[in-house]
């Protein structure tokens, strides 16, 4: 499955890169979408020589970077499909607004998305620890919170909020936006057979 994953989106980025105008509305964004989960797909062979090996070989930084890594792809991810969908209702609703919009400013965006989900990730790579135990004489390394309970709960809620609750309202909320528009355009173009 990492596999599949990792040529789709080399796939993506090579035809983004070579048949896609460069200078395309959601360009910067489909790009940098690829890359969230080019990273993502860069942590499981580490998951999974772990969860093999029953043992955690890369480290304390090892764990700190991989654990964090993962919330730092999945807040960009989703942030980006949450910008994207803004995107698409504006272009529907303000054709000529969105069509201003530079190249330049959809890369500020995505650089605020990664600065963003980098900070939301921060605590959980400062939170993180090496631990060894000791088990019938052989020495196991893995990676373990050092949370206290309350500020864990905390954590996860924001993480919840920021992650799922705001962006699911979000888009579910553009698009029934769109719903609304599109159905207007229509009643207003084909006019019911009642009126005529």
């Amino acid at each position: 499955m990492c596999l599949v994953g990792v040529i789709g989106n080399v796939y993506t980025l090579i035809i983004m890169n070579t048949s896609v105008r460069v200078t395309g509305s959601m360009y910067v964004y489909i790009v940098n979408l690829a890359l969230a989960d080019l990273l993502y797909l860069s942590t499981i062979p580490f998951v999974v020589w772990t969860y093999s090996a029953k043992d955690w070989y890369f480290g304390d930084i090892g764990c700190r970077v991989l654990f964090s890594l993962d919330f730092v792809t999945m807040h960009a991810s989703i942030f980006i499909l949450t910008i994207m969908s803004t995107e698409r209702y504006l272009a529907v609703v303000n054709p000529l607004d969105t069509y201003g919009r530079s190249r330049r400013y959809r890369r500020a965006v995505t650089c605020l998305v990664w600065l963003f989900s980098f900070i939301l990730a921060l605590p959980t790579m400062i939170m993180i620890d090496l631990k060894r135990d000791v088990h019938n004489g052989v020495e196991k390394r893995m990676c373990h919170p050092t949370w206290q309970m309350t500020a864990y709960r905390v954590y996860l809620t924001i993480l919840f909020n920021t992650c799922i609750l705001a962006p699911g309202l979000i888009i579910g909320y553009l698009y029934l936006k769109l719903a609304r528009t599109y159905w207007l355009s229509q009643t207003s173009v084909f006019p019911s057979r009642e009126m005529k």
